[in-house]
């Protein structure tokens, strides 16, 4: 009962601005560890509210239910073309306007572009962006350069003896989940893109593609490295704003969306998948993918499009293309990406059954 009393004591002259008083060092480790285990609630906002019902079951979820209270502190949003139906920052530290590198987020953002610079994605688009082409030796920490080229140069990539723009000519035409198609694809410049972005360093990458993908510039958007499958940091708002255009068919892959998938696990498609990172755990699965992003296609999820990123920041639009969601956060867990794709298809089921999960 001391150490309550203490902690009483304490947490009541903290919030009335009084002299606390005196402690031993036991009771102030007490004290300490209790303010630093306080849950925050969450911040909930219902935009629309025709989908009252529908929000406060993705709101319960996200806030009770253990595949998401673990991730810790997170933002949601769900929304369509028009803009947000409502949103939730779980835990208080994460909102709409937190910048947040994103890393393979930024996939669906570069097909996105790349789309709109040749309209009808060819040959080249196919073998590149379906991670196809055999550039698959990026390794991500020898990106943090000045250009879009020496990052592609720049090395030992992923098998530790090559540089970053070797191909491993023995996986061509097999699905191998590395940002280095991307960057070879922008790079080389195959089927003459202008501008070229060869040599482009961050400050010139971010003003062209936010040009193009977004409408415009914004102060919210940009490329932390000149890295085309990892490097975009940014708010949740704004990459609201890019899958909001896609639903709006103001760009090209809206048209594409989930459009001439490869199969990705190696288990099931030896012949034609090498590495997926949706292999992870007791459930290998058997999604696909399309045009840098993916086709959630297996058993265990609803054909959602996707691009989660590595360090759990998870956009989504559904199967029907009607609605967009994002799951944001910032974790360097090694499977964050895993454990927000799980949460996020929880979200997804609830918003979409108006039942809690």
């Amino acid at each position: 009962m001391r150490h309550h009393s203490v902690l009483v004591l304490i947490l009541l002259s903290f919030l009335l601005g009084c002299p606390k008083p005196p402690e031993n060092s036991s009771s102030i480790e007490n004290a300490l560890f209790a303010l630093d285990h306080v849950q925050v609630p969450a911040t909930y906002t219902v935009v629309d509210v025709s989908k009252q019902s529908k929000l406060d079951a993705v709101e319960t979820t996200a806030t009770t239910n253990l595949s998401c209270t673990k991730l810790g502190a997170f933002y949601w949003e769900i929304g369509d073309g028009t803009g947000a139906f409502g949103y939730s920052s779980v835990n208080g530290t994460v909102n709409q306007t937190t910048s947040l590198l994103i890393a393979s987020a930024s996939k669906w953002i570069w097909g996105a572009y790349v789309l709109e610079k040749v309209g009808t994605p060819g040959t080249n688009e196919q073998f590149y962006l379906r991670m196809q082409s055999g550039y698959d030796n990026v390794q991500d920490n020898k990106c943090n350069v000045t250009t879009v080229n020496s990052c592609f140069t720049n090395g030992p990539g992923r098998d530790g003896t090559n540089n970053n723009n070797f191909q491993h000519t023995g996986d061509e035409n097999k699905f191998y989940y590395n940002g280095g198609h991307f960057q070879a694809y922008a790079a080389l410049n195959p089927s003459a893109l202008t501008p070229a972005l060869t040599t482009y360093d961050r400050t010139q990458l971010t003003s062209e593609i936010a040009n193009v993908v977004l409408g415009g510039a914004n102060p919210d958007f940009f490329y932390a490295t000149p890295q085309l499958a990892g490097g975009v940091q940014t708010t949740p708002q704004v990459y609201a704003l890019f899958l909001q255009r896609i639903l709006n068919s103001n760009l090209t892959i809206s048209s594409y969306l989930g459009a001439d998938t490869v199969p990705t696990l190696p288990a099931l498609h030896p012949s034609q998948a090498l590495y997926s990172p949706f292999t992870t755990g007791i459930n290998k699965e058997d999604v696909h993918y399309s045009y840098a992003h993916w086709l959630e296609d297996s058993p265990q999820s609803d054909s959602s499009y996707s691009s989660p990123g590595k360090f759990g920041f998870y956009p989504w639009i559904d199967s029907s293309g009607t609605t967009y969601g994002i799951l944001a956060r910032y974790s360097t867990s090694a499977l964050a990406y895993a454990e927000s794709v799980y949460c996020g298809r929880l979200l997804r089921t609830a918003y979409n059954t108006g039942v809690a999960q």
